[in-house]
């Protein structure tokens, strides 16, 4: 083969990745349409054009596989092949070859490699023969020999050409801790720096003063230098978040069929670029949050269609770069969680906590998901991890120094949220004094700032709360982690840190917030590595060392501290809502009745006739039921009187509003509460009747 520039090498490997990309969206978007012409068309040119690219540079084992897969698809065109899951799967086994051909071109400069056996049964598929593909797929897996390249040989077969270099990532990672020794020596020329300028004090010596100016510039511009350099060293591990997105868009497809499920990816192009390690680790997380919306979340064809839904489900996945942050969502419009069995689940798995667990909220709830060993699904399943549930997620999240969070609608889907910085190089937190020391306290849990009175405080047990968005929140002082505590100066109000954890908040009570900071972070000196409740250190803008505290320990240090029932105390302090059930076939009568009695305060639920009430009264606890007299299918009286049959609505306030008022003796005689007649309809006697009805049944 003759001698190729680097130039043209670079450009036929990063062509033919584009290549195989496009030719494994297209082979997914013929599964589902397959007459169309023109994304035929277009696959075979591009499988021709990374054959004959191929071919002129002597890639054998590359145009070998192009070739077989082209005419595949050639017989597809002409109708002597058809589209199948079988097909789809042989395809990104040659497509997965290629890319690792690609590979060893890149690493080796050769493609050489035995690929007959992927060439032996795209013939076979080709002429109509039948064979099992995870037979095919357990071959393939028997047959690679994976070897151990020594990546170190890298020859230049012309210098001039040369426009590139590879580094390894090992060696930039040997070059980041220079830069603490640099800053340490930074720091002792600050101090001498200081030593000078007392001396200069002192004598007043012109000379000593031309120095010291002279130093403090240098430093100065020493500082801007290691910073600037620092960043960019940190920007050569920065790698494309599309080389995890594009694998995953053509696992979901593939892994979907192995499933009988019918599934469209929804994942836009972007542009943002991570830290390596960011990416390493985000690719578990999106694998196995897609795992879980394909096993757990979608249902299957059948059950899609029954619901109301289209056979074929989405998983899309959306992304969105934030200052030095990125935020990600996984998304599915599958059956969604169900709450209950969740509940059910964790009363089994934790009994001691049964009593809690039954007042839980639906939020409250999912914290669960994400404990080790919990998972809703009775079968284990090989693909969505064997039954393991989300705690292996939540364990990397917090590696890279990120949030999850989950919001689902029974029966319409779940959506998983993500945040994590862009590099683990940094920190994005604040800096807050507790116990007159000063500390930095990540971002990432920490959802608002709030200032509040001593007064404002509610006292349960020597336990404080507050009431934020309606909700009670336990508050605890950070410095009362510390073994010494300090006089702390006094203050009208407290400032408050809101922080998150599993789905609970707490707020931390500090003495100030300084500031909001983006640092390079340094690990620990091994004296404090045994200190759970931090997580490193950075330097502030004096230079001096500040620990950075690692909040999900800090919240389960304070969870385990005794508190009040909360549940108990909102039970007894919150103000009932009552729930109201409206029946009447007129909308517009529905929609008067509603709107008054919705500006009362109060939850109103509609139906259109007697049947409909019915059904919904079985499904929910009603307060008051607001009816018509005359409906079709069920009248208001007949309502009336199956309504007294049921045990929990024979007391029920039932009040009738009707024009005829000859019926009026009849409704009451069959238990109506009262009778409002439409010609006397006014907002305040409706309000002012259902009012004194409620307040009757709740003494």
């Amino acid at each position: 083969m003759p001698r190729i520039s680097e130039d043209i090498t670079d450009s036929y490997l990063s062509e033919s990745l584009e290549l195989v990309e496009k030719i494994k969206k297209a082979v997914i978007a013929l599964k589902s349409d397959t007459i169309n012409q023109d994304l035929l068309s277009e696959l075979l040119r591009n499988l021709h054009t990374l054959k004959g690219n191929s071919r002129m540079l002597g890639y054998e084992s590359i145009e070998r596989l192009s070739h077989s897969v082209e005419d595949i698809y050639k017989g597809v065109k002409d109708g002597r092949v058809k589209v199948s899951d079988r097909l789809v799967r042989l395809v990104f086994l040659v497509a997965d070859k290629i890319e690792s051909c690609i590979s060893d071109i890149e690493k080796k400069g050769t493609d050489e490699t035995d690929v007959t056996l992927y060439v032996t049964y795209c013939d076979k598929i080709g002429a109509g023969e039948l064979f099992s593909i995870e037979d095919v797929e357990k071959e393939i897996k028997r047959s690679q020999n994976i070897q151990i390249l020594d990546d170190d040989d890298e020859d230049a077969e012309n210098i001039s050409e040369v426009q590139s270099i590879r580094v390894k990532l090992r060696k930039v990672n040997e070059i980041i801790p220079s830069f603490d020794d640099m800053l340490i020596k930074e720091f002792r020329l600050k101090h001498q720096l200081d030593s000078l300028r007392a001396i200069e004090e002192k004598t007043g010596n012109n000379e000593i003063v031309r120095l010291r100016k002279q130093l403090e510039s240098d430093i100065a511009s020493l500082e801007t230098t290691i910073f600037s350099v620092q960043e960019q060293v940190f920007d050569l591990r920065m790698l494309p978040l599309s080389r995890v997105l594009s694998p995953i868009e053509n696992s979901i497809s593939i892994e979907a069929m192995q499933l009988s499920k019918k599934v469209r990816a929804d994942i836009p192009e972007t542009d943002i670029a991570l830290d390596k390690v960011v990416l390493e680790y985000l690719s578990d997380i999106l694998i196995h949050l897609v795992r879980n919306s394909l096993d757990h979340g979608l249902e299957m064809p059948e059950e899609r269609v029954k619901a109301g839904k289209s056979e074929e489900g989405t998983i899309s996945i959306r992304c969105k770069a934030d200052s030095k942050f990125v935020e990600i969502t996984i998304c599915d419009d599958g059956k969604g969680l169900d709450y209950e069995k969740i509940r059910k689940k964790a009363v089994e798995k934790y009994p001691e906590r049964t009593d809690e667990i039954k007042t839980m909220s639906d939020r409250e709830l999912v914290q669960f998901l994400f404990m080790s060993g919990f998972s809703t699904k009775d079968e284990v399943s090989e693909l969505s991890g064997r039954g393991v549930g989300l705690d292996v997620v939540w364990t990397i999240v917090e590696k890279i120094k990120g949030r999850i969070s989950i919001e689902s609608e029974r029966g319409k889907g779940t959506t998983f949220f993500l945040k994590f910085p862009l590099s683990l190089a940094t920190m994005q937190g604040l800096f807050v004094t507790s116990n007159q020391e000063k500390y930095l306290i990540p971002s990432q849990h920490l959802v608002d700032i709030i200032y509040r009175n001593k007064s404002e405080y509610i006292n349960l047990q020597n336990q404080n709360y507050i009431r934020l968005n309606s909700n009670l929140i336990p508050v605890y002082s950070l410095s009362s982690l510390f073994k010494e505590q300090k006089m702390m100066k006094q203050t009208e109000a407290d400032t408050i840190l809101i922080a998150e954890f599993m789905e609970q908040q707490i707020g931390i009570v500090v003495e100030s917030v300084q500031r909001y900071a983006s640092l390079v972070v340094k690990p620990l000196p091994q004296a404090l590595k045994n200190f759970k409740i931090l997580q490193g250190i950075v330097f502030d803008e004096h230079y001096d060392i500040v620990p950075i505290l690692y909040v999900p320990e800090i919240i389960t240090r304070f969870k385990k501290l005794r508190g009040y029932d909360i549940k108990l105390y909102e039970a007894n302090t919150k103000q009932k809502i009552y729930k109201i059930l409206v029946v009447d076939d007129s909308e517009t009568t529905r929609q008067i009745e509603k709107s008054i009695l919705s500006s009362g305060g109060y939850s109103v639920d509609c139906a259109v006739d007697g049947i409909n009430a019915i059904e919904r009264v079985k499904s929910k606890q009603y307060d008051l039921i607001l009816s018509d007299k005359d409906m079709p299918r069920m009248n208001g009286l007949v309502l009336l009187e199956n309504l007294r049959l049921m045990e929990n609505y024979k007391s029920i306030p039932v009040v009738i509003v009707s024009s005829d008022l000859s019926a009026k003796e009849s409704f009451i005689d069959a238990g109506a509460n009262a009778f409002i007649s439409k010609t006397d309809f006014r907002r305040g006697n409706l309000l002012d009747s259902v009012k004194s009805l409620l307040e009757g049944s709740e003494k």
